[in-house]
């Protein structure tokens, strides 16, 4: 895998670390994610299929909000989320060559 590849991947650890953090909002994680998967140069097609399947639960929760107009998410959504940013960062991790970099 090229260098640029795993840096995309580190990335995306990084949104959701920063996620977790509180330091982004959920619309932000859900732009730069898509961003990031779309800049990877050579992915496997089944693995980018899971990603967009966590993704979308994201995307989902910010659709819900915006809809609602709610400042925060109700705890079972929240759950949800947080489920799927833990899979999320789980499969990027698994992607990049030395995860303690």
């Amino acid at each position: 895998m090229s260098e640029f590849d795993q840096r995309q991947y580190r990335l995306i650890v990084d949104q959701l670390k920063r996620f977790t953090s509180k330091e982004i909002d959920l619309g932000t994680v859900v732009d730069n994610l898509e961003g990031l998967l779309n800049a990877i140069e050579r992915v496997d097609e089944g693995w980018k299929d899971a990603f967009l399947s966590q993704w979308g639960k994201l995307e989902d929760a910010r659709a819900f909000a915006l809809y609602k107009g709610l400042n925060e998410l109700d705890s079972a959504t929240a759950e949800r989320v947080q489920d799927a940013v833990a899979q999320l960062k789980l499969m990027a991790l698994e992607r990049i060559d030395d995860p303690a970099d």
